[in-house]
């Protein structure tokens, strides 16, 4: 069954999905830990450490979720992503779903799912850590949806705007830039994105190192668009 981005809590499907476990069910259910790689092999490489969890893990963390009436997480977001709703969207599968949650109001959910501070976020205002538990493994969660998207639906495009024959510049291919290009983009703008060094990405690409976010996580395919150009 396919849910469209308009979700909400009061959905049949979501009272569905609260109503199968008990509230004491979901609490007991440890946190997934997430695999890293051996230290033996980092010491011999860059790779990436941590190595993401898979669907079955992803479904048992999302299951952690209570689906609060109040969710405190989504208030400790900064691009106020609809948490609760992309988490119950893995819980039950739908984990196109799930991205496409994500990307309602998060132009790089990859990313944020690897960078972000969830431990001083989101995460740090999950109902969990009131309960003596260990809070909801959102950033887990989030990192899991977008690349799914990316290696299952590599073809979905976010809905466009037509275009309105307005050209706008942006200066500098960091992270506020290029989600600013992509929402502009995906209102009709036809945007060019101007940048100094020879690759774009800013922070993403020359301040981050590769064993925590890894250059092959394109930068174009975590965008809610590549209807936009750019140049040096």
């Amino acid at each position: 069954m396919q849910h469209n981005n308009i979700d909400s809590r009061d959905e049949q499907w979501r009272v569905d999905l609260r109503a199968s476990k008990t509230p004491q069910e979901r609490t007991s259910i440890a946190r997934v830990i997430m695999p890293q790689l051996d230290p033996q092999e980092r010491i011999k490489c860059n790779d990436e450490v941590n190595q993401g969890i898979t669907a079955e893990q992803a479904v048992v963390e999302a299951s952690r979720c209570l689906d609060c009436a109040n969710p405190q997480c989504v208030t400790g977001c900064p691009v106020g992503i609809n948490i609760p709703q992309f988490i119950k969207h893995i819980e039950c599968g739908q984990f196109g779903q799930a991205a496409a949650t994500l990307k309602q109001t998060s132009s790089l959910p990859a990313v944020c799912g690897r960078v972000c501070p969830q431990e001083k976020q989101c995460e740090a205002r999950c109902i969990h850590n009131k309960l003596k538990h260990p809070p909801v493994a959102i950033g887990y969660l989030e990192r899991f949806a977008a690349d799914w998207q990316r290696d299952n639906l590599p073809q979905v495009q976010p809905d466009m705007a037509p275009a309105n024959g307005i050209k706008v510049a942006v200066i500098g291919s960091g992270p506020s830039g290029l989600s600013f290009a992509g929402d502009m983009a995906k209102q009709g703008f036809s945007v060019t994105v101007f940048e100094a060094l020879h690759e774009i990405g800013g922070v993403l690409k020359y301040g981050i190192p590769e064993f925590r976010l890894p250059n092959k996580l394109s930068i174009m395919k975590s965008m809610v668009s590549s209807k936009w150009a750019w140049s040096l």
